[in-house]
């Protein structure tokens, strides 16, 4: 095996690279989104997702304000 030396300042930098990454990845959730967890909880479920599907169709939550 390879050892790899790597130094502290290039270490915490990898880190910082890393979680900057995961805060542009983070999206807000939509409407539909919203409104199906009003309804269907948190937890993920079928249900739930054939929910979000139609809104965004235009089937579902048409009134409704989330």
């Amino acid at each position: 095996m390879r050892t790899i030396t790597i130094t502290e300042s290039e270490l915490v930098e990898m880190i910082q690279q890393i979680v900057t990454e995961k805060k542009k990845k983070k999206k807000k959730k939509d409407r539909c989104h919203r409104c199906a967890d009003q309804s269907y909880g948190l937890e993920t479920s079928a249900y739930k997702s054939g929910a979000i599907v139609k809104c965004r169709n235009g089937e579902q939550w048409v009134g409704k304000k989330c």
